[in-house]
C-alpha cells in the first residue's frame, strides 16, 4: 500500500481544480475516490484499534465515484458506486453500491473535514478466500459498509480518506455466517 500512496497523490493533484471550493458542498456534487488497503483478520470492532489489528497478506485497490443527491445542515446524503480488485490471498473483483450520510465538521476544525457512514450492497466475482479462512464459509453476495473519516488537504477540492471497509451478513439477515474488513486510505476529489 505504501507504494500506491505517492502514485495516487501525484495523479490527483495534479488534475485539481482549484476553482471548487467548500462552497460547493452539497446537493449535486460528485467526487472519485481511488484508494487502496489491506484486509484483516479481525471483526470490525478490532480492526481499528492500534496494537489489535491483525492484517492478512490480502491488499485491494478500487475506485468509488459518489454523488450527494440532499443535504441538510451539515449533513449531505448520497450514493457512491465502487469497483475493487482484490489481489494476493484472494483475487476477485468486487462491486458496491452504498447511500452514506457525511457530516462536515465546522471549517476551524482545521485537518478533519467529515465524517461518513455508507450502507449497501456488495457482490464479489468469487467467494472471498480471506471470508472462507476466517470463517469457514461465505457467498458472494453480502452487505456492505464503510466507516470513514476525511481529512483536508492544502488543496481545496482535494481530501485523504481513512475508511473501514466492511461486508458482513448483517447478523444474519443473510443465511451464510460471514464478513470481512479492510483499512483503506485513498484520495478524493470533489468536481
Amino acid at each position: 500500500m505504501s507504494r500506491l500512496i505517492p502514485f495516487l497523490l501525484i495523479t490527483w493533484l495534479g488534475s485539481a481544480n482549484p476553482a471548487l471550493g467548500e462552497e460547493n458542498k452539497g446537493e449535486g456534487r460528485w467526487n472519485l475516490t481511488p484508494f487502496g488497503g489491506q484486509m484483516t483478520d479481525n471483526v470490525w470492532e478490532e480492526s481499528i484499534v492500534p496494537g489489535k489489528t491483525e492484517l492478512v497478506d490480502s491488499h485491494l485497490i478500487g475506485l468509488a465515484l459518489g454523488r450527494d443527491f440532499a443535504s441538510r445542515g451539515a449533513v449531505d446524503f448520497g450514493w457512491e458506486g465502487q469497483i475493487v480488485a482484490h489481489f494476493g490471498a484472494q483475487d476477485h473483483w468486487e462491486f458496491n453500491l452504498p447511500v452514506y450520510s457525511r457530516y462536515h465538521f465546522p471549517a476551524h476544525w482545521r485537518g478533519l473535514k467529515s465524517a461518513t457512514f455508507g450502507l449497501g450492497l456488495s457482490y464479489a466475482t468469487k467467494i472471498p478466500q480471506v471470508e472462507i479462512d476466517r470463517d469457514g464459509e461465505s457467498t458472494r453476495l453480502l452487505f456492505y459498509w464503510m466507516g470513514e473519516i476525511e481529512f483536508r488537504l492544502p488543496v481545496e477540492t482535494m481530501t485523504m480518506v481513512f475508511r473501514l471497509h466492511h461486508r458482513s451478513d448483517g447478523y444474519g439477515v443473510f443465511e451464510t455466517d460471514s464478513g470481512s474488513n479492510a483499512l483503506v486510505l485513498g484520495l478524493r476529489r470533489n468536481f
